[in-house]
């Protein structure tokens, strides 16, 4: 970090504007995550990315520094291991003394099910509550910021979980379908970006989902399984660009004003059709509550 964006956190601006901004996209190494740090490195934004990969997030950083002739910082993560995401919000704020804007892009699918050492399915895990705890332990800087964006990317496919999220056997036990646990993980995004606004709103927090739509990244292709090597790879000619996919993203993070509605599902730069559960306040409350107590349970 230059000395230019350790003073990032010091200006007062009365008007939102990226430029100078402190900006953490998780899984910025590829895909989406990369076209959104590579978009608002390139807007003046100080941008800092995460990888589970050491070798691939600092070649991904010096890729983007080149492209947006801008300094780009990497920090390891791994959203399925507690340490490390203490570990990595601990050497965010370790270094930048505010967080603007937040984009919880990382995530995985996959097709068998696996357990993390916490006893987690690995899809919620990866998914939600990782990025719940990571957002959490962020949360400093992000008021800190005095007014901030938190940004989950979110999927149509939240429509997979049909009744909602399963509390009674949340970990996929009794039977586990990929499509299933990939959309209760989504549907967790939504909820998550409802309630998190709904907390923090009046401490200058606001939080959106988005459908990116069907982008061409690496989902699926790092996966478990040749079902989802296969069925991404079928897809790829019809799928869109990581460039394509990042728009709303960067829109979000990017706009004079906070987008409304204030925690709200976003798809094309609008507000986007959510099932009836991406909707329900009990449910997101609930969600709240239950990934609240894992998290301590993971600290305990």
């Amino acid at each position: 970090m230059n000395s230019s964006q350790a003073r990032v956190g010091t200006l007062v601006r009365m008007a939102w504007d990226i430029a100078g901004r402190n900006v953490l996209v998780t899984g910025g190494n590829s895909g989406i995550g990369l076209a959104t740090a590579t978009d608002l490195a390139r807007r003046g934004a100080a941008v800092t990315i995460t990888s589970r990969d050491a070798g691939r997030g600092a070649a991904a950083a010096d890729k983007i520094s080149r492209e947006a002739s801008a300094q780009v910082d990497m920090i390891t993560l791994d959203l399925a291991e507690p340490d490390s995401v203490r570990d990595a919000a601990s050497d965010y704020l370790a270094g930048y003394d505010r967080l603007d804007v937040l984009v919880n892009n990382a995530g995985g699918i996959f097709g068998s099910r696996a357990v993390t050492p916490t006893g987690d399915e690995m899809t919620l895990a990866t998914n939600h509550l990782g990025p719940f705890a990571l957002t959490q332990f962020l949360m400093p800087g992000l008021l800190a910021a005095g007014s901030s964006r938190v940004i989950n990317v979110a999927s149509s496919g939240h429509g997979f979980a049909r009744d909602g999220i399963r509390f009674d056997d949340i970990s996929f036990e009794s039977k586990y379908s990929m499509a299933a646990a990939y959309g209760q993980s989504k549907l967790a995004n939504i909820l998550h970006a409802r309630e998190l606004d709904r907390r923090y709103r009046s401490r200058g927090v606001h939080a959106y989902a988005v459908h990116p739509g069907l982008v061409r990244t690496r989902i699926g292709r790092d996966g478990d399984s040749l079902f989802t090597v296969l069925y991404w790879g079928l897809r790829t000619p019809w799928l869109l660009t990581p460039e394509e996919g990042s728009d709303t993203i960067v829109w979000l993070a990017t706009a004079e004003e906070p987008p409304e509605p204030h925690g709200g599902y976003f798809e094309k730069r609008e507000e986007a059709r959510s099932t009836r559960k991406a909707r329900d306040d009990r449910e997101a409350e609930r969600l709240w509550e239950f990934s609240e107590a894992r998290i301590a349970a993971w600290y305990g």
